[in-house]
């Protein structure tokens, strides 16, 4: 594949003059697949799909459209080892957002776009970006979401300088200590063990100091103590005894079985969790507890072997849009085929969504999935399923990194 250049993304830009003035006066008044996404869908390569994706935000008139196509791009320049490539596309792609002159849109672009910059090692950048949010609860989730981003890449020092800029200190330590599991073995040999643990004591609310022990076991493994890390969970044990809430007890239980997942401990430890919050997840009745126990729970069993099992959770969500957040979490080590037929099922209730831009939005939702398992073909299903070119392209360039 070529390399793209900040170059080439300038030149594209302003031959278009946005599109608007194009040959013969033609404008994209109508959104429908163009004939790049098109041509590109009868045999995908990653060439063509970084093309089709670049002529239509040629094609495109609306700034916040292009925005939208651009930071797709990036992100597929990024999985393509084009960090800084990337990182001229999203300044791009917030010019664009920003000649709407709308401060609602250049704010949304903001909030996705910093967290992409922290994933192609831009955290100055992301952060500051972040001083643009003016809601303030926005704010607080962008920069959990970069250092989520620094943390899985092991920059565990560039995540806490993002943190120690949240409101609360309290809720910046609980986020960097559910996050630190997640992060590479090296990235955590430097970790002051001593101060998480009295961090985490300074709480006598029964369910948070169960979490805290439990991330500290994880943390304790990772870093090879794994004595500590017996220490922890059975005094972890002791104090589940003081959880009197059915529901409290189910979604303890599903976060100590999420954290040792996610900190890649022992098959046997996750399994051991695994049975302890069946027991418990079985009583709860209450709908909202259900769903937040299926996003916690179905990801480990998909990928441990009960897929089956994860699928049935999606039952527990009634609106399309949650069903395809819960589905789009699954990744299976091995057969794709039941996802592959769940989000196929899913695609006809989609169909009875109102509105283009609400039943793209789901099909994009789903994709996500698609790539994150690798499947290809349901990527590409989805695509040619998508009612909107912008949303195509965005779809195309999100796959690229997939095509050869």
């Amino acid at each position: 594949m070529k390399k793209i250049t900040a170059t080439t993304l300038a030149v594209l830009m302003s031959t278009s003059v946005y599109a608007q003035n194009g040959q013969n006066g033609q404008i994209a008044n109508s959104h429908k697949p163009n004939e790049y996404t098109l041509a590109c869908l009868e045999a995908p390569t990653r060439d063509c799909a970084f093309s089709a994706a670049l002529q239509t935000v040629i094609a495109e008139e609306f700034g916040v459209e292009r925005s939208k196509v651009l930071v797709a791009v990036a992100r597929a320049l990024i999985e393509t080892g084009q960090q800084s490539q990337a990182i001229d596309t999203l300044m791009l792609a917030l010019e664009e957002a920003r000649s709407v002159n709308l401060s609602l849109v250049t704010q949304e672009k903001i909030s996705e776009i910093a967290p992409i910059l922290a994933r192609a090692n831009d955290t100055a950048g992301a952060l500051a970006l972040v001083e643009e949010l003016q809601i303030n609860s926005v704010r607080q989730r962008v920069l959990i979401a970069i250092a989520r981003e620094n943390i899985a890449a092991g920059r565990v020092a560039d995540a806490n300088v993002a943190l120690s800029q949240m409101e609360s200190p309290t809720r910046a330590f609980w986020q960097r200590l559910r996050l630190l599991p997640t992060a590479p073995v090296e990235a955590l040999r430097a970790l002051d063990m001593v101060a998480l643990e009295a961090e985490v004591r300074a709480f006598d609310q029964s369910d948070r100091l169960y979490r805290g022990l439990i991330l500290l076991a994880v943390l304790a493994d990772k870093r090879g103590a794994l004595d500590a890390r017996q220490a922890y969970i059975a005094e972890a044990d002791e104090l589940f005894t003081n959880l009197v809430s059915l529901n409290g007890r189910a979604l303890a239980t599903a976060h100590r079985l999420r954290s040792m997942y996610d900190g890649g401990l022992d098959a046997t430890l996750i399994e051991e969790s695994y049975a302890l919050g069946q027991r418990h997840i079985s009583r709860v009745r209450s709908t909202e507890t259900q769903e937040s126990i299926a996003s916690l729970v179905g990801v480990v069993e998909a990928n441990t072997g009960r897929l089956d099992a994860a699928i049935r959770r999606m039952a527990v969500f009634k609106e399309v849009a949650d069903k395809a957040r819960y589905i789009s979490s699954l990744r299976s080590p091995s057969d794709l085929a039941p996802l592959s037929a769940e989000v196929s099922a899913l695609l006809v209730e989609v169909v009875e969504l109102d509105g283009v831009y609400e039943r793209d939005l789901v099909r994009l939702q789903l994709l996500e999935g698609a790539l994150s398992n690798k499947d290809l073909a349901l990527a590409t299903n989805l695509i040619i399923a998508i009612e909107d070119d912008d949303n195509q392209a965005k779809g195309l360039a999100l796959t690229a990194p997939l095509l050869q």
